[in-house]
């Protein structure tokens, strides 16, 4: 059921012993709103355990709070789970998910359109430009006072979610928060540089061989490429290297749809950015189990690349055709 911030409020200051997950394969915005939680609720004397199936990275080390982090729920009784930037409960990890579905008070915290309402409770703000931004109301029904840390992490989804303040989703509000959490202690050019400021030499050597792969299709208006095993293993580049890539493409002169295909364990997993209002990409994700948002959306794909890229190509082109 929809929740408002009241009552998921209430929930969360009526209990004792907290779990707070965000989805695999973290992002900034997944790592800056759990985290932010649960330094909050902290603060307010609860026990918490920050928990991602997929662990920390060492890109984003950086953050606050997420050195605690554990990537699997810890044994014992948990009053409350909250689900943290999660479209979905698979979001959370095949093997915390059963874990999770199988808890009587789940709260789903999210921003993402596409989201299905997994959990008891669900505040779920499509409008919202990140998850750190619905996280930040949600501290003020709870009475929080915003520590330099807190914000610190806020910053770190709001600057992330839109491109640094470049997407369609910042808006008057969007600026208002990030004044906020800037003026609670956060450093707008210390979060910029370990955001978008440490690209190693592996990476570079990386976005090198992508940018060979690069295909133009649909007369020039899809970029797309793609990552492999192979490739992340000549250049010495890890996975998150590659989720740059999709960005790159995108922002090539006349490109409106931006795919890129990385190679994972068994599956590929498929980011796909739009530049165009007439192209939403959470429903072309849909279409193949994904989802996410308008411009920036992801699936994952099981069976090979060539089965899926003319699919694929075939919902666009319906879009684009509703481009003038």
């Amino acid at each position: 059921m929809k929740a408002g911030l009241a009552e998921i409020a209430k929930a969360l200051l009526g209990a004792q012993r907290v779990v707070v997950l965000s989805h695999i394969n973290p992002d900034p915005d997944a790592h800056g709103s759990s985290s932010a939680l649960a330094l909050a609720l902290k603060s307010l004397g609860k026990t918490v355990a920050l928990v991602n199936e997929s662990g920390l990275s060492q890109r984003f080390a950086w953050i606050p709070g997420v050195k605690d982090l554990v990537t699997s729920v810890p044994s014992g009784n948990w009053d409350v789970m909250v689900c943290c930037d999660c479209g979905d409960a698979k979001r959370v990890g095949d093997k915390i998910k059963d874990v999770v579905l199988a808890h009587p008070l789940v709260i789903n915290i999210d921003h993402h359109a596409s989201n299905d309402n997994f959990g008891r409770h669900n505040l779920v703000v499509a409008t919202a430009s990140s998850t750190c931004e619905v996280i930040l109301e949600l501290l003020d029904v709870l009475g929080v006072t915003l520590s330099k840390d807190i914000a610190t992490c806020i910053y770190t989804g709001i600057s992330s979610d839109t491109g640094s303040f470049r997407y369609s989703s910042t808006s008057a509000g969007v600026f208002a928060a990030a004044k906020r959490v800037v003026e609670a202690g956060a450093d707008p050019f210390s979060v910029a540089q370990n955001l978008y400021a440490r690209n190693s030499l592996a990476a570079l050597k990386l976005q090198s061989e992508a940018l060979g792969q690069l295909k133009l299709e649909l007369q020039g208006r899809v970029a797309v490429t793609k990552v492999t095993y192979g490739m992340l293993k000549t250049s010495g580049a890890d996975k998150e290297d590659a989720d740059v890539m999709v960005d790159v493409i995108r922002d090539i002169e006349g490109v409106q749809v931006a795919l890129l295909l990385k190679e994972d364990s068994g599956f590929w997993r498929v980011s796909l950015r739009s530049r165009v209002a007439q192209v939403d990409v959470a429903e072309v994700a849909a279409e193949f189990g994904g989802g996410g948002h308008k411009a920036a959306a992801g699936l994952r794909w099981r069976k090979g690349v060539e089965d899926l890229m003319p699919q694929l190509l075939a919902e666009i082109e319906k879009r684009l055709a509703l481009v003038r």
